[in-house]
């Protein structure tokens, strides 16, 4: 049976710095997108940069952006979907919290795919669309958020 492609175009994974671990991997992520029938332009998993610690209380897990005014895009690229206006970052965490926080983040999984189908299931001609938007899972105080802008 041939493998179908992965639920996105373009992949990146950054190394670890000592002390960080990913909280998900690429294959749970993968599984959930295509569960929720979504796609996304790129996933990245990515590490905070040096000047940038990371903080065993609160922080910023998983980033989805969607980018506006998809419009535009479509005439330039007519062969690219509207999952290409969708960006998926996956940050790494803290090794000695990784265990603590992965269960909470693999329950919201489905949730953040949803919304990631959702957005590229709008119509096209809807104002949400022309306006750049992300959501935001964010672990703190022992708990997982979840935050739209």
């Amino acid at each position: 049976m041939p493998k179908s492609p992965p639920p996105w175009w373009d992949y990146r994974k950054a190394g670890l710095r000592p002390g960080t671990s990913y909280p998900l991997g690429r294959s749970l992520v993968g599984q959930a997108l295509r569960d929720a029938n979504a796609e996304v332009g790129s996933l990245v998993f990515a590490v905070p940069a040096n000047g940038r610690p990371l903080s065993a209380d609160a922080q910023n897990i998983i980033e989805v952006f969607w980018y506006g005014k998809p419009v535009s895009r479509y005439a330039r690229h007519a062969d690219r979907t509207r999952a290409s206006s969708l960006f998926m970052r996956v940050w790494a965490v803290d090794s000695g919290r990784r265990h603590e926080i992965t269960g909470p983040l693999a329950a919201a999984l489905p949730d953040v795919c949803q919304w990631v189908a959702a957005a590229a299931n709008r119509p096209t001609d809807e104002v949400w669309c022309a306006a750049d938007h992300e959501l935001i899972v964010r672990y703190s105080n022992r708990a997982i958020r979840i935050e739209e802008r």
